[in-house]
């Protein structure tokens, strides 16, 4: 009994250890696994701002915008992976990394689920960005109205998947109002992109990157 009594203590000691070192290599993984998807998403949004450059040449008459945070004042915005600034209209571009350098196959489903099938042979449910986008557009909406003092724009919200080898099967692509698009498809569709006959004069434009740039100045001063 005596013996027990002894190593009982011991014991407690030990396993709080052990505990202790599984918990902390928990959260050490879990802290890996999120500057992975982090340092991801950076080369995937750095794989677009690339395609997009043809835009930002001096003579283009389009501006691109890359991390701004847009919305119907300061304290209600949505950060932008990229918004460009058209003749054609106003585009608001969620950039997705999935599949990362190696690639895959994204299926959606009937529900919209999308499933992302990896070379590895690994499959897994990841996020649908379509929620994100339409956040994106509501907050993009307000911000135009409230802060350019504009309505009625044509915009337009775009999921780009930044890895070259990825595939999407859907027989509907995701919602209709919401593109997927390749990187690579992006210019094109942006230059070919007409929603009736609504124009974007250069002053509107102009009006609204002042809008964007001192939103966002104000954003960093906070």
């Amino acid at each position: 009994m005596k013996t027990l009594i002894i190593i009982s203590p011991i014991l407690i000691v030990m396993m709080a250890a052990i505990y202790f070192i599984w918990a902390v290599k928990q959260r050490e993984k879990k802290q890996y696994i999120q500057k992975q998807i982090i340092k991801s998403g950076d080369q995937g949004e750095l794989k677009v701002q690339a395609v997009l450059r043809p835009l930002e040449k001096p003579n283009s008459p389009y501006r691109v915008y890359h991390n701004v945070k847009l919305g119907p004042d300061l304290l209600h915005t949505n950060e932008y992976d990229t918004i460009v600034l058209g003749p054609n209209g106003i585009f608001h571009i969620e950039t997705k990394n999935y599949g990362g350098e190696r690639g895959g196959i994204i299926d959606i489903d009937s529900k919209q689920n999308w499933i992302l099938h990896k070379k590895s042979g690994h499959s897994k449910i990841i996020t649908n960005p379509t929620s994100q986008v339409d956040s994106h557009e509501y907050r993009l909406q307000g911000f135009l109205s409230r802060v350019v003092g504009v309505r009625n724009l044509p915009t337009q919200g775009i999921i780009v998947l930044a890895c070259d080898d990825i595939v999407v099967r859907s027989k509907t692509r995701g919602s209709k109002d919401i593109p997927i698009l390749g990187r690579h498809q992006l210019v094109p569709y942006i230059k070919n992109y007409r929603q009736d006959k609504l124009v974007l004069y250069p002053r509107t434009i102009k009006k609204i990157s002042q809008s964007i740039e001192e939103m966002n100045y104000k954003q960093q001063a906070q």
